[in-house]
């Protein structure tokens, strides 16, 4: 059954017809050939007929996570062999997989040792082999929100293939071997590292390219090279020295945009052409270009314009048989090309929000930032501000150049604010100017490159809670303060600790207490910092939501502050800070 699916599967392409001696993937140094392949795939299909599935519109479905790309391939073609759908996750957690009920393979599965895999006891329903049905779920990358499923088709997946083959496939020789430096379950992973290799009968790499020293251990052989802007402006910096003998056919860049300086000099380093896809979850690869020249349609696809909000449709044979006549609407904003068939991209549509009955453009106010001396690159991003009623305000994330970091530090945080607010107020309405900054060395990204919403948010996530001063004394022997704190869900102390359990660490219960005790006694913690802490007791936990009192005593005398965590009267923590004297 396995090698009537892979003659199937592989139809039109040179999979079907590949000999035993065929080497499928490198792994570890060593050829794994396709006869190999062939075996490792039956038993995994032994291993998975006893899996309890679960059925999602008629179709078993199973969760795959495996970092191993041999491993991952061979799950994935074993499972499809046997009509379940594939579900690809990015990581096994244990919040993904209380979210996903879905049994998972993969390093999750007790017969995962490919050495190890046997014959189950038992035997699951088994849907013929359908390329129309769906193979693939993928959830999008989440750049403008919460991830969303995507489902694919075998026929899709093949399409696509063929479409790259089409374009690319001159460049190349038979023995090419792909090398990658971006996760396999991702949808530009799968296919250009995985799918696009195996049937076109070209070997791939198992081991991922992580750091650009990486190349330098490469055997000698011809490659291809699936990378993205983040690991080439790596490569970029540390320019390691190339191993020998190896021959760069091609490199290919996706998953967010490559500025076109990394662009010249990675190819120049290489010393292979280098592709830039334009393309998404939902519709695949749809466009390529070198440099900066204008987008070109892969072979099959073509493109056309929403005539009312200028958003490009796309028209590609790796869309759904449904969706292939009308096209795909996208949500980028884009200007064509008629003579060329070329596209230039203009922004995203959903990248407009709508705030005191305005509609902005976040894309507008970042290339307004950029173009200011004092700013490298900016993202902007939503938030709902509790301070200001709950109500959409515009936070910043922005790269400073060596003009901004010196007019930062001679104006200040507070003063720079309200500067770069000011330099804005010429091309940007006043409801639209950002409220709060953050300044960073790096924006935040996932594997792909992708500044994401959550990740973007995060940075703005409040280090401090709300509080409210119940009562205070003071006098030259003593003071006393008693305070009202609420610990908003998204103080950034709570994210990651724990995954499952957030509670406040005490180590921040710590830090408010001096931070509070600094603005209502007026402790100077740079002249007089804590030496040491005596008495410290957790007994409760502090979680989200919850409103603790925080109860200070300050002796000058002595150079000592006391605190009390109490919630509802029940005691949570307490010690004693002492701070140098002066």
């Amino acid at each position: 059954m396995s090698e009537a699916f892979l003659r199937d599967f592989a139809r039109y392409c040179p999979l079907a017809n590949a000999t035993d001696r065929h080497v499928v993937i490198y792994r570890n140094g060593h050829p794994v050939f396709h006869a190999d392949f062939r075996r490792d795939i039956a038993l995994a299909r032994q291993a998975l007929a006893g899996l309890e599935t679960v059925l999602l519109a008629d179709r078993p479905t199973v969760a795959l996570y495996e970092p191993d790309v041999y491993a991952f391939t061979v799950w994935l073609l074993a499972a499809w062999s046997l009509g379940m759908m594939v579900a690809l996750m990015g990581d096994d957690l244990p919040a993904t997989r209380k979210a996903l009920a879905l049994p998972w393979i993969g390093r999750e599965h007790p017969a995962n040792a490919i050495s190890n895999w046997h014959a189950a006891t038992r035997t699951s329903r088994v849907l013929r082999v359908n390329s129309v049905h769906p193979g693939l779920t993928l959830f999008t990358s989440g750049s403008t929100g919460k991830p969303t499923p995507v489902e694919k088709t075998l026929a899709q997946a093949r399409a696509e293939s063929q479409m790259l083959e089409a374009a690319f496939g001159a460049l190349l020789t038979p023995d090419t071997r792909y090398v990658s430096s971006v996760p396999h379950p991702h949808m530009y992973g799968l296919t250009f590292f995985i799918l696009w290799p195996l049937l076109f009968a070209r070997p791939c790499v198992a081991e991922r390219l992580c750091y650009p020293e990486d190349l330098e251990r490469l055997p000698a052989a011809d490659y291809l090279f699936v990378t993205s802007p983040t690991f080439l402006k790596h490569l970029t910096d540390a320019s390691p020295g190339l191993a020998p003998h190896t021959r760069w056919r091609l490199a290919i860049s996706a998953g967010s945009p490559l500025a076109a300086e990394i662009a010249a000099s990675s190819a120049t380093f290489l010393q292979a052409p280098l592709i830039e896809i334009y393309g998404s979850t939902e519709t695949g690869a749809a466009a390529y270009r070198r440099g900066t020249a204008p987008w070109q349609p892969l072979p099959g696809v073509r493109f056309s314009l929403e005539a009312a909000t200028s958003r490009l449709r796309i028209h590609s044979p790796a869309l759904s048989v449904a969706e292939r006549e009308s096209g795909f609407l996208s949500g980028d904003l884009v200007r064509l090309d008629e003579q060329g068939g070329g596209l230039e991209l203009l922004g995203r549509a959903d990248r407009l929000v709508k705030i005191g009955e305005k509609r902005i453009s976040l894309t507008q106010i970042e290339q307004e930032l950029v173009r200011l001396p004092e700013i490298d690159n900016a993202r902007i991003v939503p938030l709902q501000h509790e301070q200001e009623g709950g109500r959409l305000v515009l936070g910043a994330a922005a790269i400073l150049t060596p003009v901004g970091e010196a007019r930062k530090r001679n104006l200040g945080k507070a003063r720079f604010d309200r500067f770069l607010r000011a330099a804005l107020r010429d091309q940007i309405e006043a409801v639209a100017l950002p409220r709060r900054w953050r300044y960073v060395t790096t924006l935040p990204t996932n594997d792909m490159g992708k500044s994401t919403h959550d990740g973007l948010g995060r940075l703005f996530a409040p280090a401090l809670p709300h509080a409210f001063c119940l009562a205070q004394e003071q006098d030259a022997s003593i003071g006393r303060a008693r305070l009202q704190l609420r610990c908003a869900p998204n103080l950034v102390w709570f994210d990651g600790h724990f995954p499952d359990l957030p509670v406040l660490p005490g180590v921040v219960q710590i830090d408010w207490a001096a931070h509070f005790a600094r603005l209502h006694f007026g402790l100077d913690l740079q002249s007089a910092p804590i030496t040491r802490m005596s008495g410290l007791k957790f007994q409760h936990l502090i979680r989200p939501n919850d409103a603790p009192c925080l109860d200070l005593i300050w002796r000058p005398g002595k150079q000592e502050l006391e605190f009390a965590y109490t919630l509802a009267e029940i005691p949570c923590s307490r010690g004693t800070l002492i701070l140098r004297k002066v």
